[in-house]
């Protein structure tokens, strides 16, 4: 920051004059270089700052408290939103209006006590306008602390809200069933993901930050030990710190209905530590106010996201319009949103905050914490909560269900050898099939070795009927097949044969008895054009 000597500099006499008034030191005033002089000498003296300090009214104390915690600067036009302006005046007006005695605002006071000053500052790209407080003072900063500005959230209106969804602690069951199918070369099934209520892109962000996969979502086999032999508390734990750290996911960049243009770049990883900072001390038990949240926000740290100078340098705009969402009168629409996303985005997918709506497909208007998950946003593990089971059903010999919190070496291995066919939110259920029993053989996997891990978590759990399916594949294989066919039924005997001779095998038709064909579907449109260079108009009857 620019020091006394800098900022002194751009002051005319009378300025200096009512600066020294108000601190209540005699200065030269022969002329103006001489009274900067005194002036400079006057202020940099921790006795008469002492002195000044404690004829401050509150607002301009804590104005200038608030000054130094943010280490001597912040960007103009956000200090002054929350300690007002100051006005432009010359000597004649000053000597009418009396600005240094009769100050219209908190900020007013502090220029007219010579305690900040006013200047553009490069601090990364273009400059910047800056109130400062000249480095000469700032180091009497400490002997005059005082708390920073809290954001007050207040209770929801309704403390037992009928609309809930709940939270869940599924993220590693998930990305164990992702890891699965990479390791399997199978695509995850958008609908997977829609039922889970997560994005894909944020489970993959958690595979490649925790060191489960590489740039190419291919597992890492060394990441997959740690995985599978680390306690699902301490996988949750890091889990949660890979999201909080990461830049990899932009949640500014997700929000719905918004464009993105030119070549500035965010940080996602400030607003995550400051949301975290407000709400990890509110009371579990309690529902919050989602709306409360982002008005006290406003109000308070409204520049928790972008500094003053870069509410018209993001280039933001509503999908289908050609306004773009610059100033601070847009800040709802971006900040607000941002804050809304986080909350009912990431905290509640990672399984920290329970959320209430309005009405049964209402907008989200409250959250809770989850107290057992409370740990996490402290560094630590979760205590409680945290165990894994090794229950499984299996029904029809070939299906297989597991459910929430199910060992995820289980979990893993039972999806290597079968498809996921249907989850819903407590269980997903796998299927054996001959095309997943392949797939697994390509991999070096028999179904003896899925049998033998289902015997040793439960062996009563496993139907004869299953160990058979075993027995019959691993010496046999596929044995059967199932295909889709269409029949083509003549009258009678004769009208088959006359088409047979007909078409003299330009169709692969099988013949099942003397007046039925089966043919593949895809042939229908020639088999019908066919039957009409015969003269027979066919009859569509219904599935068999």
């Amino acid at each position: 920051m620019p020091g006394l000597t800098t900022t002194l500099s751009n002051y005319d006499l009378d300025l200096l004059k009512r600066i020294a008034r108000r601190w209540n030191v005699e200065i030269s005033e022969r002329d103006v270089v001489s009274a900067r002089a005194d002036l400079e000498a006057k202020l940099n003296n921790i006795e008469n700052f002492q002195k000044m300090w404690l004829t401050l009214e509150e607002p301009t104390r804590k104005a200038w408290t608030s000054l130094a915690q943010n280490g001597g600067k912040v960007p103009w036009i956000e200090f002054s939103r929350t300690y007002g302006e100051i006005r432009d005046f010359g000597p004649g007006r000053r000597e009418r209006e009396q600005p240094d005695l009769k100050p219209i605002s908190a900020a007013e006071a502090l220029w007219y006590s010579g305690l900040a000053g006013i200047a553009f500052l490069r601090s990364a790209g273009e400059p910047v306008e800056y109130i400062y407080i000249p480095d000469e003072l700032l180091k009497f900063a400490s002997p005059y602390p005082q708390q920073s500005e809290r954001i007050e959230i207040r209770p929801a209106v309704s403390q037992n809200p009928r609309h809930i969804k709940q939270a869940r602690s599924a993220i590693p069951d998930y990305l164990t069933d992702l890891l699965a199918a990479q390791r399997m070369q199978r695509e995850m099934p958008d609908t997977v993901f829609e039922t889970w209520g997560v994005p894909r892109t944020f489970l993959q962000m958690l595979l490649l930050e925790t060191g489960l996969t590489d740039k190419n979502m291919q597992p890492i086999p060394d990441g997959l030990r740690k995985f599978f032999s680390t306690n699902r508390a301490d996988v949750q734990a890091d889990i949660f710190k890979a999201w909080l750290n990461t830049a990899e996911f932009n949640e500014l960049r997700m929000l719905p209905g918004l464009i993105f243009e030119g070549t500035w770049m965010n940080d996602p990883l400030p607003p995550r530590k400051r949301l975290i900072e407000w709400v990890s001390g509110l009371n579990c038990g309690t529902w919050w106010s989602l709306s409360s949240l982002i008005a006290s926000v406003k109000a308070h740290q409204p520049d928790f996201q972008r500094a003053a100078g870069e509410y018209d340098t993001w280039f933001i705009r509503e999908a289908g319009s050609s306004t773009y969402l610059g100033g601070f009168d847009n800040w709802d629409q971006i900040e607000g949103a941002l804050l809304t996303y986080l909350i009912t985005g990431p905290l509640h997918w990672l399984g920290l905050v329970r959320l209430a709506r309005s009405g049964v497909d209402g907008k989200f208007v409250a959250f809770q914490l989850v107290e057992e998950m409370l740990p996490l946003m402290s560094g630590q593990a979760p205590e409680i909560g945290m165990e894994e089971r090794v229950d499984f059903t299996i029904k029809d010999v070939r299906f297989i269900t597991l459910f929430e919190s199910t060992s995820r070496i289980l979990r893993y291995q039972v999806a290597r050898f079968t498809e996921l066919v249907n989850i819903n939110k407590k269980e997903s259920h796998y299927a054996l099939t001959s095309k997943s029993l392949k797939s697994a053989a390509e991999q070096g996997l028999q179904i003896t070795q899925l049998i033998h891990l289902l015997e040793k978590e439960n062996s009563n759990q496993i139907p004869e009927s299953l160990r058979n399916l075993a027995r019959r594949w691993s010496s046999q294989g596929s044995e059967a097949a199932v295909n889709r066919v269409s029949l083509l039924r003549f009258a009678n005997a004769a009208a088959c044969d006359e088409f047979l001779k007909h078409t003299a095998g330009r169709f692969k038709l099988e013949e099942l008895n003397g007046q039925t064909l089966a043919f593949n579907e895809k042939q229908q449109e020639g088999v019908i054009k066919a039957l009409s260079e015969l003269g027979i108009l066919v009859e569509f009857g219904e599935d068999v």
